[in-house]
């Protein structure tokens, strides 16, 4: 249905009373609305009846070069080609199919985007996980090797002494009972240390020799001359002058000041 408003554009449309610009926008409506074109036919030919109804009249004065002017300023004004109004029908239509395309294949990388995030998620989540586990196993393995160490260190110490030989000389001379004489050998350095207390100073021009006996070898072996000042508390370590396979037990001498090659004063101290 069409309103009066328009009805009275298309009557003037026919009458060429309209500016230049409403023409061409009416032209345009007439193009792709049948019913505008049906309207406009069906006025033409209300206006050929009615003027069929009148007598012939004479022109007026200068009318066919109005029409003449006319008809070259309607051949002057851009008739839209068929292309054209192709290409304008069919551009917004295009551009919706363009969009609907781009917003479907946006709509595609969006749902693999967001699944190549989940998988990347979970895989994190494992690896987070797996380092948990390693991170456990490392604080269980740190926590077995400070026991190994310990265990360690308990048979080191334990080697240590299975290595060491202690003995207590004893008194040999009424003389010497109160002093006392522990010897601590190491086997395997094939040394050791001496400690002494109670034992009065040699004399003068005597000195105290402490010897290492080795059954395979036929004279105890010298260790050393022993500086005994006072009758305090000495201790002191010491290494057999010439090499032995073991030392089963040792002695004290008292010598000659400076020592000698094999015992030959008396023996007050003997251990093993």
């Amino acid at each position: 249905m069409i309103d009066e408003s328009k009805q009275d554009l298309l009557v003037q449309y026919l009458l060429n009373e309209l500016d230049s610009s409403t023409a061409e926008k009416i032209s345009a409506e007439l193009e792709v609305n049948s019913e505008l074109r049906e309207f406009v036919r069906q006025t033409e030919d209300a206006f050929a009846s009615i003027a069929c109804l009148w007598p012939p009249m004479e022109a007026p004065a200068g009318l066919p070069q109005r029409i003449i002017q006319l008809e070259g300023s309607v051949s002057k004004a851009p008739i839209p080609t068929p292309r054209a109004n192709i290409v304008r029908l069919v551009f917004p239509w295009a551009l919706a199919a363009c969009l609907a395309v781009a917003c479907a294949l946006l709509g595609l990388e969006r749902t693999r985007l967001e699944k190549q995030t989940e998988k990347v998620r979970q895989e994190l989540l494992a690896l987070q996980k797996k380092n948990v586990q390693i991170e456990e196993e490392l604080a269980m393995l740190q926590k077995k090797n400070v026991q190994i160490e310990e265990e360690l260190a308990m048979l080191q110490k334990k080697n240590v002494l299975a290595e060491l030989k202690i003995a207590t000389l004893k008194a040999q001379v009424a003389a010497y009972r109160s002093a006392s004489a522990v010897v601590v050998w190491d086997k395997n350095q094939k040394s050791g240390v001496l400690q002494l207390d109670r034992l009065p100073p040699p004399g003068s021009g005597k000195d105290y020799q402490l010897w290492v006996i080795d059954p395979k070898i036929t004279q105890p072996v010298s260790a050393g001359v022993l500086a005994v000042p006072n009758n305090g508390l000495i201790r002191t370590s010491f290494r057999p002058a010439t090499p032995i396979e073991s030392a089963s037990a040792f002695a004290i001498s008292i010598e000659k000041a400076g020592g000698a090659l094999k015992p030959e004063g008396q023996i007050i101290l003997v251990g093993k």
